[in-house]
């Protein structure tokens, strides 16, 4: 049991960078294609708009095509190790406390390029933090479903940036699931 918890952690280290350079090739590729269009149209017309869409579409299909992946790597790992269904005694935790999880959250969710502007968009998500202190398998619902994509990819991209303390039953550690709700502002 020890051999396969140590090599799903291993696992999971190898693959989250790898999640997370799938966003970034996402990213580059965008930014490349995005800038060939602004040189090929230095001036907004309706051909460089269009086109520009097609990007963004492009963009957003990349990433929802990497957190499938990501969600069916985790989906295994839960499997191995599923989140207890009675009330634990305690409940799992975020080293720096659930503001500083939200504000590493909220500050790397980034829809610059959708231009998506909203008052407060509320939303909550849903993971699991293991019973090694992983956290896996991020699950947005909120009014959109591109945003909620990217808020997905943000908590890919700040998962390993901190600790989360397993949730405990009876002093024993367990895997548990987590609900954090989110109200983030985008403004132009």
């Amino acid at each position: 049991m020890k051999k396969v918890l140590a090599s799903a952690f291993i696992f999971t280290f190898i693959f989250s960078n790898a999640q997370i350079s799938e966003f970034q090739r996402a990213d580059s590729r965008y930014e490349r294609k995005k800038t060939a269009l602004y040189n090929k149209y230095p001036k907004p017309n309706d051909l460089r708009t269009k086109k520009e869409w097609l990007l963004t579409e492009d963009k957003i299909a990349a990433y929802k095509d990497a957190l499938d992946k990501a969600s069916l790597e985790d989906q295994k790992m839960i499997a191995a190790d599923p989140p207890s269904k009675a009330k634990v005694t305690k409940d799992a935790e975020y080293d720096k406390g659930r503001a500083a999880f939200q504000k590493l959250l909220y500050e790397a969710v980034d829809l610059d390029f959708l231009n998506f502007s909203s008052e407060a968009y509320k939303a909550t998500i849903t993971f699991v933090v293991d019973s090694k202190g992983n956290v896996l398998d991020p699950n947005v619902k909120g009014n959109n479903e591109d945003v909620n994509a990217f808020i997905e990819a943000a908590f890919y991209r700040i998962k390993d940036k901190g600790k989360w303390k397993p949730a405990e039953d009876k002093g024993k550690p367990v895997s548990s699931s987590i609900s954090i709700p989110l109200a983030l502002n985008f403004k132009k």
